[in-house]
């Protein structure tokens, strides 16, 4: 029996400064491996933005890089495969250079 994928959107939304959805995580704790989505639909001209999804440590009370795409410049997409070790809670982090951007972050989660 193949795996049943399920699709989650970490984050969606136009900003105007450096952030994250630690407030709001997405709980995966049941997942083994993702493919991650990176779509940008608008960035202000010669900005920049990066992206790091992170994994939260409830014993250290700490988030952990995951899965990371440096120094976006344009509308793009892109993808990552993380295929172990996603942990119980997920968040995006964000870095924007300055101007704006409209993005998202979804996933396809599997199970083991």
């Amino acid at each position: 029996m193949s795996p049943v994928p399920y699709t989650e959107k970490l984050f969606s939304g136009t900003v105007t400064e450096s952030g994250d959805s630690s407030a709001t995580p997405v709980k995966m704790s049941w997942a083994k491996e993702a493919t991650f989505f990176v779509d940008i639909t608008a960035l202000t001209a010669s900005q920049t933005l990066d992206v790091v999804i992170r994994t939260y440590n409830s014993l250290a009370d700490k988030w952990h890089k995951l899965a990371e795409w440096n120094t976006f410049s344009s509308v793009t997409t892109d993808e990552g495969f993380v295929g172990y070790g996603l942990g119980e809670r997920l968040a995006v982090f964000y870095t924007l250079s300055g101007g704006s951007c409209t993005f998202s972050v979804n996933a396809v989660f599997k199970e083991f």
